[in-house]
């Protein structure tokens, strides 16, 4: 019986992960039939969505810490995704505001500076709680038989010295922070994703899943999806890179960003979708 709950448990955080992903995408469409198509994704923040943007990030971080990956640096990948998400909702992204400093560059009106440092010193305390937690049960685990791997320990130290930068770069540059830190880390999110997504890629086995697909189908469709997310960074980085803006608009019509952003949602959710399919039957991809 415990092996069926953690296994339901295991199905339920995979399913929520979809799920989450899917709340957003209809949040939008509702969004885009009474005020039309928006700038970016993130720009949402500023509207109506902002509830359903912001706890959807939430929500995703918390279920990619909590699903435990194949170990090793598939594992470390998801984890540090997990925290970084989070601060994607509680950074806004920049928006040509008229209280910006420097007239037609985007910035995060002041409006929201206190709720912004509200949000960043709890997370930034919890950060230094869950690592604390984290310590001791490394230090527990290394007196008994079953010592913390490598990549377990390299995990946590990588997400130490992450915390380390951020909380470092918010105390030491706050205006630098909080114009650059949403996009470094929703872009870094999206990275690290790509990353899990190739090793599945590659490392696949293939197990009793629900399609009945060999591992080639499974492998061909993770190389497919980590190639389409990384052609849409790369997009993404080469118009901001031509025009400066972060969230550029061809024409006055077209929102690059928003559907760069759409097309990694719906990748996202796509992969997790597949894998969820490929593990239903195992708590944990083989290493």
């Amino acid at each position: 019986m415990s092996d069926q709950a953690a296994l339901d448990t295991y199905r339920t955080l995979r399913a929520g992960m979809v799920a989450a992903g899917i709340l957003l995408g209809l949040g939008l469409i509702g969004y885009i039939v009474g005020h039309g198509v928006p700038n970016s994704i993130s720009a949402t923040f500023y509207t109506d969505l902002r509830t359903i943007f912001v706890t959807t990030l939430l929500a995703v971080g918390l279920a990619l810490v909590a699903v435990k990956g194949r170990p090793g640096p598939e594992n470390t990948l998801l984890d540090i995704a997990g925290v970084l998400i989070p601060v994607v909702g509680f950074v806004p992204t920049p928006i040509t505001d008229p209280t910006c400093p420097v007239p037609g560059k985007g910035c995060i009106p002041a409006a929201f500076d206190s709720a912004i440092d509200l949000n960043l010193w709890a997370y930034l305390g919890m950060g230094v709680i869950g690592l604390a937690v984290a310590g001791l049960r490394m230090g527990w685990a290394s007196r008994t038989s079953t010592p913390w791997s490598r990549g377990s320990r390299v995990g946590l130290g990588l997400l130490a010295l992450i915390w380390a930068i951020y909380a470092g770069t918010y105390l030491l540059a706050r205006p630098f922070f909080v114009q650059y830190a949403h996009y470094t880390s929703a872009i870094s999110f999206f990275l690290l994703l790509i990353g899990a997504v190739w090793i599945n890629s590659r490392r696949t086995r293939g197990n009793a899943d629900l399609a009945s697909l060999p591992v080639s189908a499974y492998r061909q469709i993770y190389r497919a999806i980590a190639v389409a997310m990384v052609a849409a960074i790369g997009v993404g980085v080469a118009v901001f890179l031509l025009t400066g803006n972060q969230n550029a608009v061809v024409g006055d019509r077209f929102p690059v960003v928003f559907w760069i952003e759409a097309a990694l949602l719906l990748l996202f959710v796509t992969y997790w979708v597949f894998q969820t399919v490929e593990l239903w039957f195992v708590t944990q991809p083989q290493s």
